[in-house]
């Protein structure tokens, strides 16, 4: 863990692990040990990191302002800075724990001590003059602050003297003390002391640190509020908000709370759960952002990763979407419309256009959903055009594959290997016979490989790019353009049959059984996180078909605490546990509601005290990289990449609902990943106002009456639907079930339908 803990570690995990020891035990004890947090709006233009130490930190290239030829990565300068130290004398105080504000708001709790002094950090974000629980829109004129309390509690018998010293930076120039408030060379606010707690406030460093000095007496606290308001010109001070720093804390709960209101609701008997999902939920629209003509992108980090990638853009939109929160998901798509190139190309990040082709698939992928979840036929007409010309740029590109390593190509029309400023290794080339054909035959053409794949030509990448051409076949029958439709499926079945092919003879260069579903076609040990794109969502291969059982059990074998490696740029010395919530999907398709509930567990630990993950963590330092790139090079339990990462808490939020609810061949299947011991006896779990593709809303309740009895409410909002209940308990332990009264048969899977009117199945234990 990376702090001392307050409690002996023995006590500690019994406390943690009761009434739940049956269950899951989350105690984080496999974060990474350079983690950091961030507070900040749903779709506000201002995402603050908060660090270990509790300093607030910020980056002014947000995209309202982001020249076009800003490289990616360019935001994790921070060039905005709020630095808090506490001091005991000479004794600095030191965090002992971070933790979200009532576990679930996206507020920062730093908690800090120093002899018999404690400090609570509380750092939170709000909008004084937005309405409970509003989402803002682009352009809006939402004015956001910071706010931190900072509050000092003396626990010692005698009188006590705590020093508090804040300095900063507001566009890298630093902040010098004017009264109570830091203020920069350029005229803008970095901080205001708007309340010292009685404190006696002095300058020091050169007027560079504002000090304020504390007198405690024992059992005593006071309260210092500090605000940051975004961007701020001191000269309009007096316009800023005068509510208290009480009532603006108590703001900003409310309007989570609201704001959470108008969503799906979740209620797991562990509250730690439910905890988990508000809070993915809400770092999923805080990683958010307008740019200036008013689209709203979706990230997937705060700093490194404050770009826009299509793939992501799935995960993250889906996760809005069963979440509840369409009107975001919708807008976060439709700035897809403004990205795709004129020939149909649909690639990103647009500052740096690497050519990786499954951004094509999560931007059509992201379409096709919110038409599911919507039924608004009228905007899937309006997004088709970009289907459409993205499908037809898949099928004319894959000729360039068929052309390479092909005899008599005359020089100006061989294919191209675009420019990829990184490299991570070098696509093998086997040999190939007389008349054989590239190993990639009727792929897409070379193309960036990420995630620890040579660049080359990677089958994720081209199962997501088939699913694209099915689903636009999809949009077209519903829109009628039968024209379209039998072009984009004889493409599909002539693209996936290449894939297959291609996978057949990537097998044969395997070295180990059993065979699995490799992750190129001449390279089929690479990392295989992305892999399990080929069964969800794209289904293009059974959950359990043998090769996708063969990459499991590889899978498996490869685990480090709990979670498989492999995965990425770090190979055998890391773990992705975002990514294997995702992956995890397949366990749930499979059946296997215990490794489905493991991993999920793995992953949980993995993430820090706040609920936030990291994208890998190195946890074998010792073991070969997939790539020997900079960001690979960590020390063990050190991470890569951005922190929060969107697609972590996407995929959490996703997972736990798939786990309840999920869609498969136009039913609702209810229930497939739910263990027994997650609804203790006389406990109930409750899931609200969820969307589903087939459309519409639902309402489930599932209730452990008794040791006896189990009863499962389903509300379909008053339209007909398919449901299979996937049996809470084993099946050998059922006497009998019964569907709104009347019996059904006794088996692991009861499917039932419903005319518009709740549903009950009641499940009688022997």
């Amino acid at each position: 863990m990376p702090f001392q803990r307050s409690l002996p570690i023995g006590l500690a995990f019994l406390l943690c692990a009761v009434p739940f020891s049956a269950q899951i035990v989350i105690d984080h004890r496999y974060s990474n040990t350079d983690a950091q947090s961030l507070i900040g709006l749903p779709m506000g233009s201002h995402k603050t990191i908060v660090d270990k130490e509790g300093n607030l930190k910020w980056s002014q290239w947000n995209l309202e302002r982001k020249p076009l030829d800003t490289p990616i990565g360019f935001s994790s300068q921070m060039d905005g800075e709020l630095a808090i130290q506490a001091f005991r004398g000479a004794e600095p105080f030191t965090v002992v724990s971070q933790q979200l504000h009532r576990d679930r708001y996206p507020f920062i709790v730093s908690e800090l001590h120093a002899g018999g002094l404690v400090l609570k950090e509380l750092a939170f974000a709000v909008d004084p003059g937005a309405k409970l629980g509003q989402i803002p829109r682009a352009n809006s004129g939402a004015r956001g602050l910071d706010v931190v309390e900072l509050a000092f509690f003396n626990n010692g018998v005698a009188t006590d003297q705590a020093d508090l010293k804040l300095s900063g930076r507001e566009r890298n120039l630093p902040g010098h003390v004017v009264g109570h408030m830091l203020e920069n060379g350029a005229g803008e606010d970095v901080a205001l002391v708007t309340d010292t707690g009685g404190a006696a406030v002095t300058t020091e460093d050169k007027g560079l640190t504002l000090a304020l000095h504390l007198t405690l007496e024992p059992h005593a606290a006071r309260a210092i509020w500090v605000e940051l308001p975004y961007e701020w010109p001191a000269s309009r001070n007096g316009e800023l908000p005068q509510e208290s720093g009480t009532a603006l804390r108590e703001k900003a709960v409310a309007d989570w709370d609201a704001l959470w209101a108008s969503g799906t609701k979740v209620d797991f008997p562990d509250k730690r759960l439910t905890d988990f999902y508000y809070s993915s939920i809400a770092y999923v629209l805080i990683l958010t952002e307008y740019d200036a003509r008013g689209d709203l992108w979706a990230l997937d980090g705060p700093a490194v990763y404050r770009q826009y990638w299509g793939r992501g853009e799935y995960f993250q939109a889906r996760a809005m979407e069963v979440a509840g929160f369409m009107r975001p998901a919708r807008e976060s798509v439709e700035h897809a419309f403004h990205e795709i190139n004129d020939d149909g190309e649909w690639d990103f990040p647009p500052a740096s256009g690497w050519p990786a082709w499954d951004n094509s698939a999560g931007n059509a992928a992201a379409v096709w959903d919110y038409y599911l979840f919507s039924r608004d036929k009228p905007w899937l007409a309006r997004a088709y055009p970009y289907l459409l010309r993205s499908a037809a740029w898949i099928r004319d590109h894959r000729e360039e594959s068929a052309l390479e390593g092909v005899d008599g190509i005359p020089l100006g029309a061989r294919p191209i290997h675009r420019m990829i400023p990184s490299r991570c290794r070098t696509e093998p080339d086997p040999p190939l016979g007389p008349g054989e054909k590239p190993y990639w035959f009727g792929l897409l053409p070379w193309s960036y490989g990420d995630s620890g794949l040579p660049e080359g030509h990677s089958f994720s990448h081209n199962f997501f790019a088939a699913y694209a051409e099915k689903v636009t076949s999809e949009a077209a029958s519903v829109l009628d353009h039968p024209h379209d439709a039998a072009w984009l499926d004889r493409e599909y079945s002539d693209y996936t049959s290449a894939i297959r092919e291609s996978v057949r003879r990537a097998v044969t260069l395997e070295t180990i059984s059993p065979p699995y579903l490799p992750a190129m076609p001449t390279y089929p040990q690479g990392a295989y996180s992305q892999t399990f794109l080929a069964v969800y969502p794209t289904g293009l291969y059974a959950a359990d078909d043998p090769l996708v059982t063969g990459l499991i059990a590889r899978m498996e074998g490869e685990e480090k605490q709990g979670l498989p490696t492999n995965v990425a740029w770090a190979g055998p010395a890391g773990v992705w546990a975002g990514e294997a919530m995702n992956m995890a999907e397949t366990y749930l398709l499979r059946g296997e509601k215990q490794k489905a509930a493991d991993m999920l567990t793995a992953a949980l630990n993995h993430s820090y005290t706040t609920n936030v993950w990291k994208e890998e963590i190195l946890v074998d330092a010792a073991a070969p990289r997939a790539c020997d790139t900079p960001h690979s090079k960590r020390a063990n339990m050190e991470g890569t990449g951005d922190m929060p990462e969107a697609w972590a808490s996407a995929n959490l939020v996703l997972f736990l609902r798939d786990m309840l609810l999920n869609e498969r061949q136009g039913k609702l299947h209810l229930l497939p990943g739910l263990l027994s011991s997650w609804v203790p006896e006389g406990e109930s779990l409750v899931l609200a106002d969820a969307p589903v593709t087939t459309g519409g809303e639902v309402n489930l309740r599932v209730e452990h009456a008794n040791a006896k009895l189990w009863r499962v409410t389903v509300d379909p909002h008053s339209l007909a639907r398919d449901f299979v209940l996937h049996l809470p308990v084993d099946v050998s332990a059922v006497s009998s079930v019964r569907v709104n009264g009347t019996a059904a048969t006794v088996e692991a899977e009861v499917p039932f339908q419903s005319s518009r009117a709740s549903v009950t199945v009641e499940v009688a234990l022997k």
